[in-house]
């Protein structure tokens, strides 16, 4: 579960509900319009950040996943993997476009996009 509180008012806005394991990060889309979420569950997913509506669950990770981000035009996710890969998503259809291995031996824990 993760939970989308105004951090102004305190006041809690959204939760969001569907993993199946403690969720480790989350970041907010460019434009403000999506979340996505990365959990225990190996799965990252990706929500309405108006309603809370579960719009993608991005698969193939083999361990936790640790971390996730949005690409500067929120056309991209990367994820960071208990498994030591990067992953790359579409943020429109959920499909994984480029897995980045063989640089780390342990977990990779945060990920980014440059600008």
């Amino acid at each position: 579960t993760a939970k989308i509180w105004d951090t102004l008012t305190g006041r809690l806005l959204l939760t969001l509900r569907g993993h199946a394991g403690w969720v480790f990060a989350c970041a907010f889309s460019p434009d403000g319009s999506l979340v996505v979420t990365a959990s225990a569950d190996r799965t990252a997913r990706v929500w309405n950040a108006e309603n809370g509506t579960l719009l993608l669950v991005l698969e193939g990770h083999t361990s936790y996943v640790l971390g996730c981000a949005f690409s500067p035009n929120g056309g991209r996710i990367v994820t960071a993997c208990g498994d030591g890969k990067a992953r790359v998503f579409s943020a429109e259809t959920g499909e994984c476009q480029l897995i980045i291995e063989g640089e780390h031996t342990l977990a990779v824990t945060c990920c980014c996009f440059s600008h």
